[in-house]
């Protein structure tokens, strides 16, 4: 029979083993929460403008074009930057927190007011938390009231406080009717745009801002001029 001594090592050794185990899960759970974390910060980075160009560009199967289509018409609100009839459209899904979309928007300016055969459907949509939802919201509650262009430039070349008395009292400085602006970007119209922009983005695989479609062409995140110039060219009607 085992003596006294080889009873407390046996003990001893299966305690050092519960012990072992018991680190080694905690260091697992660790490492898979330093992951996640790290993540985290790589999208946020990358949303806010912390890495380079960003280019991925793909040609869009026609019948997804067509599949955008669709489903623009049955969006509520649908802001767009130009003349409507223009033979060149752009998409661009956006979100105003995003590093990204703001280096874009002079681009997006620029091209529309260059050439009136350019023009530039923005969808919103807020990737980046509460703050962008809101900002978001009340762009689109400006759109209701005619004036989503001067809106949309004044959160995007700015530093409103996205909160709702900051972007109530930005549209109160814009002429807007502050309290109707409060209260449209609560509504049901908002509520649908923001709901079937996502489903839209869903449809071709939107997964970060700012995400451009140019004819049948796809394109994620900040390129320079030329090459963004370059894409709404091929476009152009011969």
């Amino acid at each position: 029979m085992p003596g006294k001594d080889d009873r407390r090592e046996q003990v001893d050794g299966a305690v050092d083993d519960a012990f072992d185990l018991i680190r080694s899960q905690k260091k697992s759970r660790r490492n898979l929460y330093l992951l996640v974390a790290l993540f985290i910060v790589l999208v946020f980075a990358r949303q806010f403008g912390f890495f380079g160009d960003i280019h991925e560009g793909q040609s869009l199967p026609e019948i997804e074009v067509e599949k955008v289509d669709e489903l623009l018409a049955k969006t509520s609100l649908v802001p767009r930057l130009g003349d409507a009839a223009a033979p060149v459209r752009v998409i661009e899904f956006f979100d105003y927190a995003c590093g990204h979309c703001r280096r874009m928007a002079p681009l997006v300016d620029e091209a529309v007011a260059e050439d009136e055969r350019v023009s530039v459907i923005m969808l919103e949509y807020p990737v980046l938390g509460r703050e962008s939802q809101l900002a978001a919201r009340y762009a689109l509650a400006a759109e209701l009231q005619g004036s989503y262009a001067v809106y949309h430039r004044a959160l995007m070349f700015s530093t409103v406080p996205y909160t709702d008395e900051g972007l109530t009292d930005l549209g109160k400085s814009l002429g807007l009717d502050a309290e109707q602006l409060n209260i449209d970007a609560y509504g049901a119209e908002v509520e649908d745009t923001l709901v079937q922009n996502r489903i839209i983005g869903k449809a071709i695989g939107v997964d970060g801002t700012p995400t451009f479609v140019v004819g049948d062409i796809l394109f994620v995140g900040a390129i320079d001029k030329a090459a963004f110039f370059g894409l709404i060219a091929s476009q152009m009607p011969e």
